[in-house]
């Protein structure tokens, strides 16, 4: 869809005609979250499930700045959720959805995606935030575009502030929290985890398992001292996230393993 999304004027989107002999309705699972954290990998993995049924895109970017500024001045009407709800047509007995990395952290979705999907899951796959950080600003851009990308992805790493008013929404049997490290390093056994929370058949393997998607070939560096702050800052968040949800392994996470003691 590019940078912007066909509605980034204001107009309200349009979505494709539903083919022949599906049905349209809310999406049975958004993916919410983080950037640059191997949700395009993981969202592929999905999909290659039989029993799912592939959106026109992955990041649909249907709440977007546009749309929350129409929201401030007129709200969310039934017809706003209907045109949303047009992006996802499945065949009979199959379940389909989206992922649209940034919505994590936009803290007035919450209420509206429970409106927009009241039978959602919610998906989110986080990484150690300064390896996240590294891949996020090295991604070809112009040179111009660097200072604003390094600014918004330093904020982009504090995950437990941007889960809170997710956890107020969503109960722990609706959003599921993932490490992408756990899943680079045990891909089976995590995403037989996301199958059976999406509630699809858990046993079933696809190929191209270990198949990287989207890989950064060179991560731009930092000095130690910023790396070095880097960690410094989000310790706080890190403690707090790790408490709040024990499957973060932080042993997993090279500049946080410190903090998993013994």
């Amino acid at each position: 869809m590019g940078r912007f999304p066909p509605w980034a004027d204001g107009s309200a989107p349009r979505a494709p005609a539903c083919p022949a002999g599906m049905t349209i309705g809310s999406p049975d699972f958004v993916g919410v979250g983080v950037p640059k954290a191997g949700t395009s990998w993981w969202f592929s993995l999905i999909l290659a499930h039989p029993d799912v049924h592939g959106p026109v895109e992955k990041e649909l970017l249907y709440f977007n700045r546009v749309f929350f500024e129409r929201y401030r001045q007129q709200g969310c009407t039934d017809g706003d959720l209907q045109a949303y709800h047009d992006w996802f047509p499945r065949p009979t007995g199959a379940i389909t959805g989206e992922w649209t990395p940034s919505y994590l952290f936009s803290y007035q979705l919450p209420p509206l995606l429970r409106r927009a999907a009241p039978n959602g899951k919610v998906l989110v796959l986080l990484r150690d935030p300064v390896e996240r950080y590294l891949s996020d600003i090295s991604r070809r851009m112009p040179r111009r575009r660097l200072r604003n990308v390094r600014y918004r992805g330093f904020a982009r790493g504090f995950y437990a502030a941007e889960l809170a008013p997710w956890e107020q929404e969503f109960g722990p049997s609706e959003m599921l929290v993932l490490q992408y490290e756990a899943c680079a390093l045990r891909p089976g056994e995590q995403l037989a985890a996301t199958y059976r929370f999406l509630g699809i058949d858990d046993s079933f393997c696809p190929a191209g398992l270990q198949v990287a998607v989207n890989r950064t070939p060179v991560k731009r560096t930092v000095d130690a001292g910023f790396e070095r702050l880097l960690v410094e800052l989000y310790e706080p968040d890190v403690v707090a996230l790790a408490a709040r949800f024990p499957q973060i392994d932080l042993r997993l996470w090279p500049n946080f393993s410190y903090l998993a003691g013994g």
